[in-house]
């Protein structure tokens, strides 16, 4: 590949938005070549240390290495980079389907146009973020990626082009006989809700949300409408609305924590030409077109089944990965102190063959990407100018009157570290304690009420 953009280059891209690991920013220019992209710049914590823990540059480590080996391509590459593409083009597309995954390709460029990017969207970032990580400007490379938030790469003259980013999360609960007895809860509260309190203890959020992927996930109409409700009453990084690849409702790399009445009438007034209904009510409508789409396109499904690889759970996943690093697990050093879980309870993840626990780690591994992963919908009336599209799916929204073009996609696929293991086994552990302590709480606040009644 020859270098595709130039310091000269960067005053053409602007800011979209971040997570912790990338920055994404759309092309604004007018060269053909670019129209309707978007690009992902991994960053660099500006203490300087590797978030991935891997020497910049090198590809898996040799314990990825075994547990992703029938990706021949993967194993070989040598670049950290790339292989993020390679995983999300030959694991995460075959399971997820071809038509909603678009891995996108490689782009080299030069230090300095990573330089110039870095300098002209530090002022539109969110200062948290601008203040933890920086453009990594020793990447050689980017990710040029289509822009979902549009249609017909990037002719937005004709028709506008209403896209929604969803973040669903996990969407079942786990059944693991490897869950210890006091965590028992995980089996009936989902981890979405049980996140929420300690994210509030944390000050990360500023109220719980109703939303329960329960819901989104159900095949249910009414369930998925009611869960698109919560996800818009209290957006936080979950729920984002774009207007021709410009965000309308929603927060920037962070979150919104509730809609207020002078949000929803703004975004009222954004949606007039998109969806031709009286004031008052549109936001009503628009509620329904993405529900009435998320249960007529049915891609949840294949995302909950890839979800449902995780047949473990963190609990029982972690001593197989001691196994495999070839350390004595420290999980079952801390059971031999514990008075309500047993050692024993883990022996037998100890004792499968090598084999089994390579794809026990695998699945687990797959499994936490589309948990984490996000749903794009992006959406365009058909009325009037625009037939409708033979590559396109389409909708009638009864209560409007209207037809629309759809597409949805999968974004947000990156593959999770192994090393990362541990962190995600303390934050589980954080996570359940952080709820256990609140119920107990409440349950002792109850206590007392009842006290106080009966004198």
């Amino acid at each position: 590949m020859e270098i595709g953009l130039e310091p000269k280059d960067a005053v053409d891209w602007s800011y979209r938005g971040e997570g912790a690991v990338n920055l994404v920013l759309a092309y604004t220019g007018s060269s053909p070549s670019f129209l309707g992209k978007m690009m992902r710049i991994q960053k660099m914590p500006n203490d300087g240390k590797e978030d991935n823990g891997n020497t910049r540059g090198n590809g898996l480590t040799s314990h990825e290495k075994v547990i992703w080996g029938e990706c021949k391509e993967l194993v070989s590459c040598q670049n950290k980079e790339v292989v993020e593409f390679l995983f999300v083009k030959h694991v995460m597309r075959p399971l997820l389907g071809h038509k909603h995954v678009n891995p996108g390709m490689r782009l080299l460029v030069a230090k300095e146009f990573l330089e110039s990017v870095g300098n002209i969207v530090t002022s539109q970032r969110p200062s948290w973020r601008a203040d933890a990580a920086s453009v990594d400007t020793n990447r050689n490379s980017v990710l040029l990626m289509d822009d979902l938030t549009l249609f017909a790469h990037g002719r937005v003259e004709d028709k506008p082009c209403l896209s929604v980013e969803i973040k669903p999360k996990c969407g079942f609960l786990p059944s693991s006989s490897f869950i210890a007895e006091e965590n028992v809860i995980k089996k009936n509260v989902t981890r979405f809700e049980m996140h929420q309190v300690l994210k509030l203890q944390e000050n990360e959020i500023s109220e719980i949300s109703e939303y329960d992927p329960l819901d989104l996930f159900s095949g249910c109409k009414d369930r998925i409408h009611k869960a698109i409700r919560a996800l818009y009453a209290t957006p936080q990084n979950n729920f984002r609305v774009f207007l021709n690849g410009s965000l309308v409702f929603g927060g920037l790399g962070g979150g919104t924590c509730k809609t207020t009445s002078k949000v929803e009438k703004d975004f009222e007034h954004l949606l007039k030409d998109i969806i031709k209904t009286k004031d008052g009510s549109r936001a009503n409508h628009f509620i329904e077109l993405v529900a009435e789409t998320v249960y007529t396109s049915g891609v949840l499904d294949h995302l909950l089944e890839v979800q449902k690889l995780d047949k473990y759970n963190i609990e029982g996943v972690i001593h197989v990965y001691y196994d495999l690093i070839d350390k004595p697990c420290k999980v079952c050093k801390e059971l031999e102190k514990s008075t309500t879980s047993s050692r024993s309870q883990f022996s037998s993840m100890h004792s499968i063959p090598m084999a089994e626990k390579v794809n026990v780690l695998k699945e687990f591994l797959i499994s936490a990407t589309a948990k984490d992963c996000s749903v794009m919908i992006s959406f365009r009336s058909t009325n009037d100018v625009i037939a409708r599209s033979s590559s396109h799916s389409n909708l009638h929204l009864e209560s409007a009157k209207q037809e629309f073009d759809y597409k949805v996609h999968f974004i947000d696929l990156d593959m999770r570290p192994l090393k990362k293991m541990e962190v995600y086994y303390e934050l589980d552990k954080k996570i359940m304690n952080t709820y256990l302590e609140m119920m107990k709480k409440k349950a002792l606040l109850g206590d007392r009420r009842a006290q106080r009644q009966c004198f």
